[in-house]
């Protein structure tokens, strides 16, 4: 497939692992750019092993996390693997790592010792808790910082405990925001011809979820409730249980529950002073709920939110993953893409998530076999098939 992307022509040399590293460069690899994945021969990434996965192939959490990207088996902790990425970054325009604090200083491969041989190079460092202070050294994954972030502390319903997000929201917004900051980088360095180092931390982009919510606790110190399956400041603004499953009823503003009573033909709901406002309705939120809620027990999903769609008012189900897949919208926007791996034949991911018009994204390279290109890249890199003998015979580079 031509690469019509953005980013064609830039190289990334990818060090990062696990999922926060991994999406951000396959964002990257979407938008054209050639990105090389550093693996360590013979083992690889470790998500490739997720639910008992041949790590040569790669496990479906691998497949996901990881498209758009050549796989080179070099061990960058041997002495000779860690002198051949130098090379590599020489002839780079990005980095990704998302190891702890001081790991690719110690190996020679840190944004100081990088710049050296590439000024233009810009570094991108996602870790937890940032590379200073007293947490800056702890470890962090996407569990660890739902918890530290304050996700899971609002998450489940009221005198519950804490519920984890099903998606790795800490994962993938650090992922997303990373590569954000790299495409402003290249664009910095189109006019200033200089690159630079980038840190963003899993902390911060967890944190920024709860932008909302975290200015009015820090202006007000308001202590929010956990927030169950709606909303704080809005009512109704929630999932209700039909006689067949839950749907959604999102009352963004009051006009939209005035539509909702006049539907239900309940006009009397707008007369009630408890009600009459969305002010109102978060004071008395356990009785307008329970109202709505009776009312909602008596007919199924698609009766109610016909009624919704009819009165103009926003309302869905809530979908589990196959109804999620079986939507029609879904083909219609183009969100599933099928395509076919080197060795497993025939697949599906999802696809490309921005739709640019004039330098659209595709996917053109499927999850790699472990150290699938490394001879590639190595010839890329001039390196005659004697040198590339040698540096597999001592360890710093895999088939």
């Amino acid at each position: 497939m031509e690469n019509l992307g953005p980013l064609a022509g830039v190289r990334v040399i990818d060090v990062s692992h696990q999922a926060a590293g991994p999406w951000c460069t396959s964002l990257l690899g979407d938008m054209g750019a050639d990105v090389w994945k550093i693996e360590k021969p013979g083992r690889g990434d470790s998500i490739r092993y997720a639910r008992g996965a041949d790590p040569k192939i790669g496990s479906f959490n691998f497949w996901g996390l990881n498209r758009n990207k050549r796989s080179v088996g070099v061990d960058i902790k041997h002495p000779d693997g860690a002198a051949l990425v130098r090379e590599m970054v020489a002839q780079a325009d990005v980095v990704v790592e998302n190891f702890r604090p001081g790991v690719m200083d110690r190996l020679g491969l840190g944004y100081d010792d990088l710049k050296q041989g590439n000024p233009r190079l810009i570094y991108a460092s996602i870790t937890a808790f940032g590379n200073t202070g007293p947490w800056a050294q702890n470890p962090g994954m996407d569990l660890i910082l739902q918890a530290t972030g304050g996700m899971m502390g609002l998450s489940g319903f009221p005198g519950g405990p804490p519920v984890k997000a099903a998606g790795p929201v800490a994962d993938i917004s650090s992922g997303i925001y990373c590569a954000y900051a790299i495409a402003l980088a290249l664009l910095h360095r189109e006019k200033s011809g200089a690159g630079q180092r980038i840190d963003l931390t899993m902390l911060d982009a967890v944190i920024s979820l709860l932008a909302d919510i975290s200015t009015s606790y820090l202006n007000t110190g308001h202590e929010y409730e956990k927030f169950g399956n709606g909303h704080p400041d809005l009512v109704p603004y929630q999932a209700f249980e039909a006689q067949d499953g839950y749907f959604i009823v999102a009352c963004l503003t009051n006009a939209f529950f005035k539509r909702l009573c006049t539907g239900l033909g309940r006009e009397d709901l707008l007369a009630d002073d408890r009600f009459a406002t969305n002010t109102a309705r978060c004071r008395n939120r356990e009785p307008i709920i329970a109202i709505l809620q009776e009312i909602f027990r008596t007919d199924t999903r698609d009766h109610w939110i016909k009624l919704c769609t009819d009165n103009d008012l926003p309302a869905c189900r809530v979908n589990d993953l196959q109804e999620l897949f079986e939507m029609d919208q879904l083909a219609a926007i183009g969100s599933v893409a099928n395509w076919e791996h080197p060795t497993q034949g025939p697949f599906r991911t999802m696809n490309v998530p921005i739709h640019m018009s004039a330098t659209p994204g595709s996917l053109r390279i499927p999850p790699a076999m472990l150290g699938q290109h490394t001879d590639e890249a190595l010839r890329e890199l001039g390196k005659t098939v004697e040198e590339i003998a040698k540096l597999r015979d001592s360890g710093a580079c895999g088939e």
